[in-house]
């Protein structure tokens, strides 16, 4: 009981792939490593790509799969769930998570509750959560926000009380995420890559098209999309009626992304929303120059031409126009590159983002 007393239980939606769900994973690691009991609560799904990864570094999860009980049935399903675990705090990141967890937590003793939100995307598109939101953030410890547009966000259209709201940026493992310290074979053609879930907010189609339009202005590269998701079908049309068989590579769900993004030489995000997108750190800590479109808190991490190139969302001319730029010019992947890292190094670390949760948390 001692153990459980101190128990943090990282709430997330399911062990899928995503922002959400990798930065719960990477704080029960520092948990772990400083000898804070930690355990990953997935509340849907029966099996996830991530479930390998949490038993391959000894993280303990569990699989509620509420999926289908109505909301008093879940409520039920999970207090049982904190009535076993006695946790010391609840970490619940998303909107949804929370509100299923919420009285769960209260009904078992559990008042130390720490509501994360990610990104604005779903909650702008509806108008319940908004309603909602300004509510239920009286009833939690905090409201952590992982950008700074976000906490504005909370506090100027939702109405959230300034005391409740925080930012605390990602953090990446710059242990694991590093660069390539091996030369890249002269004359090999420069790799374009991106890494996410194949979903609408990630606007896939955009950069297809501007692959393209790369394609179309005979420049030698090659391109690939890691990761996986409902929209693969769409995209796989698109990119065939697009005649990019043999520049484009679909590679889906991938567990050695830190040797794919050492093998990319420049990585692209075409996202229409976005929150703090781990993967474009990730590609930072990897000394990789970045071409992102400007959206949600992506200019609170690339600065144009600084450590980055920032291109108009949903104008796959423009993001074409600044991949080129780095496809032509070796010296400017080098300094856009080489910024990035330094960057990432010194600001958006797993190690201080995990000592900002700790505070936020209670647990130090």
């Amino acid at each position: 009981m001692a153990t459980r007393r101190h128990l943090v239980i990282e709430v997330i939606y399911a062990p899928l792939v995503g922002g959400s769900e990798t930065l719960a994973f990477s704080l029960c690691k520092q948990w772990k490593a400083t000898g804070i009991p930690a355990r990953i609560c997935c509340l849907y799904e029966k099996q996830g790509a991530l479930t390998a990864m949490f038993e391959e570094a000894g993280i303990a999860y569990d699989l509620l799969d509420i999926g289908g009980k109505s909301l008093l049935g879940r409520w039920f399903r999970v207090a049982r769930y904190f009535a076993r675990w006695r946790p010391r705090v609840v970490h619940a990141h998303h909107l949804g998570s929370l509100l299923n967890v919420l009285i769960p937590a209260y009904m078992t003793g559990c008042m130390n509750v720490v509501y994360t939100e990610h990104s604005s995307y779903r909650i702008a598109k509806t108008p319940w959560m908004r309603q909602v939101i300004p509510i239920i953030s009286h009833f939690v410890k905090k409201v952590t926000c992982v950008s700074n547009v976000l906490v504005n966000y909370f506090a100027e259209e939702l109405g959230v009380p300034n005391n409740k709201l925080v930012t605390v940026y990602n953090g990446v493992d710059t242990t694991k995420f590093r660069p390539n310290i091996i030369p890249r074979p002269i004359g090999q053609k420069i790799k374009i890559g991106a890494v996410g879930r194949l979903v609408e907010e990630k606007d896939y189609p955009t950069f297809i098209k501007a692959i393209s339009l790369l394609k179309e202005r005979g420049l030698s590269f090659e391109a690939e999309i890691i990761g996986d998701g409902p929209l693969a079908p769409d995209l796989h049309n698109l990119a065939n009626e697009s005649q990019l068989n043999g520049i484009l590579l679909f590679r889906g769900h991938r567990q050695d992304i830190p040797d794919v993004l050492r093998d990319l030489d420049i990585y692209v995000l075409s996202s229409k929303s976005e929150g703090m997108p781990i993967a474009v750190l990730e590609a930072m800590a990897t000394g990789l120059p970045v071409v992102a479109t400007s959206v949600d808190a992506i200019p609170e991490v690339i600065q144009h031409n600084v450590n980055g190139i920032l291109v108009e969302t949903g104008n796959a001319s423009a993001l074409a126009e600044g991949i080129a730029v780095l496809i032509r010019d070796p010296a400017v992947r080098q300094r856009l590159g080489s910024k990035a890292l330094h960057d990432v190094r010194s600001i958006f670390s797993i190690e201080m983002t995990t000592r900002l949760y700790a505070e936020y948390l209670g647990i130090v």
